[in-house]
C-alpha cells in the first residue's frame, strides 16, 4: 500500500529510509513536501507511529 504524509520540516530521506527499515517500508521518496513510501497495511499504523514520535511527520 502506498501512503503520504505531510512533512513537519526538512528531514534526511536517509535517515527516514532507516527509520522505516524494521517495518518493511520502501520506495520512500519526498514528493512537494510529502513523505511518500509504500508498506504493508498491517505494518502502516505501527511505522506512522515511529515517524510521528522521531518527529518526521505530523
Amino acid at each position: 500500500m502506498k501512503v503520504s504524509y505531510p512533512l513537519q520540516e526538512a528531514a534526511d530521506l536517509k535517515e527516514i529510509k532507516e527509520s522505516l527499515k524494521p517495518f518493511g517500508g520502501r520506495c520512500a521518496k519526498i514528493v512537494d513536501g510529502s513523505l511518500e513510501y509504500q508498506i504493508k497495511e498491517e505494518q502502516e499504523s505501527t511505522a506512522y507511529e515511529a515517524l510521528k514520535a522521531k518527529g518526521y511527520i505530523s
